[in-house]
């Protein structure tokens, strides 16, 4: 396989995940606030608490949903990841070129995602393809990130210093 074409292939992976890891972050977020809205409307029912302070906590639960349109923005990446998993189940049938315009046509799309998801991404992409080298360690908001996306393991290993037990003299 050319360095091109491995390098392409790779992108196309990188990209799969990218969708897919903000589809699952925009559904999980779209269902959490769904369960909040929920959850609160029954609490000022219920007359649990301060109906002030539940309102207020209802409207911006609700205002964030509206403004932030999580259940879409999962739809919309879901779509992009089934674009990208029919391309690396025919990738093998297309030429570099193809790949590569199939690829600019479909990416033409794509989500707008955090940059944390593109961390998380990248090594994902890294141990699909066996580059486990190339993968770079995660800053601390990607390795929280990673525990809600279900991006794990996803981070490369560290290296280990021996314990006095294991370094035997003689």
């Amino acid at each position: 396989m050319s360095p091109e074409r491995n390098e392409g292939e790779f992108t196309v992976y990188t990209s799969y995940n990218v969708e897919k890891l903000t589809e699952t972050l925009n559904a999980r977020a779209d269902r959490l606030c769904t369960f909040l809205l929920i959850l609160l409307g029954s609490a000022v029912l219920a007359d649990i608490t301060s109906t002030v302070a539940l309102g207020l906590t209802v409207t911006t639960v609700a205002a964030l949903q509206f403004v932030c349109r999580f259940g879409e923005a999962a739809g919309q990446a879901r779509s992009q990841k089934l674009r990208y998993a029919s391309l690396l189940a025919r990738r093998q049938a297309l030429s570099d070129t193809e790949l590569i315009d199939q690829f600019e046509r479909i990416h033409e799309h794509d989500s707008r995602p955090l940059a944390a998801i593109e961390e998380i991404a990248f090594n994902k992409a890294c141990l699909q393809r066996g580059r486990n080298s190339h993968m770079a360690p995660l800053s601390l908001s990607a390795r929280m990130l990673a525990l809600l996306v279900g991006g794990q393991p996803c981070e490369p290993e560290r290296s280990q210093k021996p314990s006095d037990d294991a370094v035997k003299t003689d």
